[in-house]
């Protein structure tokens, strides 16, 4: 395993659990569009973590869709192609939870309830978990212990 390739996986990896916990947080305080928008980037940079790791192409790593990341990473790794329904999901929330136009009238905060929120997390933590358990069985712990 190249040596960058593992550092920048461990790098997103990392982000992406600080921004779950994030949203978490946000869940609690009601910031539901919030939570949502993290939840989205939580599985982002959870995908753009592994996509590091087994070497993708450039382009396939300036995406913000998990779904086009999915398209990709599900080449090498048969285990992501459970995780095209969370991505669509997170996929949603990645214009219209930050900016009003992304919505027909009002602004995020007034569409965004608890419910959905939950969702988000609930997405974001599996693929989370199933990029974790691959880094697991191919013996790369570190990538995912916090410094």
């Amino acid at each position: 395993m190249e040596g960058k390739r593992k550092a920048e996986a461990h790098r997103w990896f990392q982000q992406a659990k600080y921004d779950l916990r994030a949203a978490e947080w946000n869940l609690q305080g009601g910031f539901y569009s919030t939570v949502c928008f993290l939840a989205q980037q939580s599985g982002e940079k959870a995908l753009k973590s592994i996509l590091y790791y087994i070497g993708s192409r450039r382009k396939t790593l300036l995406t913000h869709s998990l779904v086009e990341m999915l398209q990709e990473g599900s080449r090498k790794l048969k285990q992501l192609e459970k995780l095209f329904e969370e991505a669509r999901i997170l996929d949603m929330h990645y214009i219209p939870s930050r900016y009003p136009n992304g919505l027909p009238g009002g602004y995020p905060h007034q569409f965004y309830g608890k419910k959905m929120a939950q969702k988000a997390i609930k997405s974001a933590e599996k693929i989370l978990t199933i990029i974790k358990r691959y880094y697991e069985s191919q013996n790369e712990i570190e990538i995912t212990t916090t410094d």
